[in-house]
């Protein structure tokens, strides 16, 4: 039985980071990643949990995946859009329904009341592209474009700094920030 818990703590910070790596690895897009911002981002996550969060898809206390959730607000749709920025299952535990009981959990348990999901894919994850339109995403007939915006890597440093001194001044971060949301899925 697969448990999906919103990650409110560090204690798998280097094994979803890992994930992300791999995830990465596996699919990649269309510019390089930094795999040295995983660590960062995922604390930011837990200490800024409006800006998104990091759903574990937990066996017993295994870590067999996770997904990154982002919310935005859309003004076509009226409200706000949660945007499946990441979902990433361990390669051995995959086709096994982890991946649509995630998205059962979602509708059961919408973090951030969600109007609509929204995902992305690369045109050649056919596997995954399957899941979703079984699930009843449909793809959009929209070009997305992206343009990169610098920052310079010692302002995100001071930023991250700054986060985490005030976010340990109210609890450690090895804690718990958030109230656990846990679901079980067979």
């Amino acid at each position: 039985m697969i448990r999906f818990s919103v990650m409110t703590d560090l204690e798998h910070r280097n094994d979803v980071a890992e994930m992300m790596r791999r995830l990465y690895e596996e699919d990649r897009g269309d510019f390089e990643v930094d795999n040295s911002r995983f660590a960062p981002n995922i604390e930011h996550l837990i200490t800024h949990p409006s800006t998104g969060q990091i759903v574990l898809f937990l066996k017993d206390s295994e870590l067999r995946g996770y997904a990154l959730l982002v919310p935005y607000w859309s003004n076509e749709f009226g409200g706000t859009l949660l945007f499946v920025d990441e979902l990433f299952v361990v390669p051995e535990f995959r086709n096994r329904g982890i991946g649509r009981g995630f998205f059962s959990y979602v509708e059961q348990e919408p973090p951030f009341k969600p109007v609509a999901l929204g995902l992305a894919v690369n045109p050649g994850n056919g596997r995954a592209r399957r899941l979703y339109e079984s699930l009843g995403f449909v793809e959009l007939k929209i070009a997305t474009f992206l343009r990169r915006i610098s920052r310079e890597p010692s302002v995100m440093a001071a930023d991250r700094d700054d986060n985490l001194r005030i976010a340990g001044q109210s609890q450690r971060l090895s804690g718990s920030i958030l109230p656990k949301c846990e679901r079980s899925c067979s």
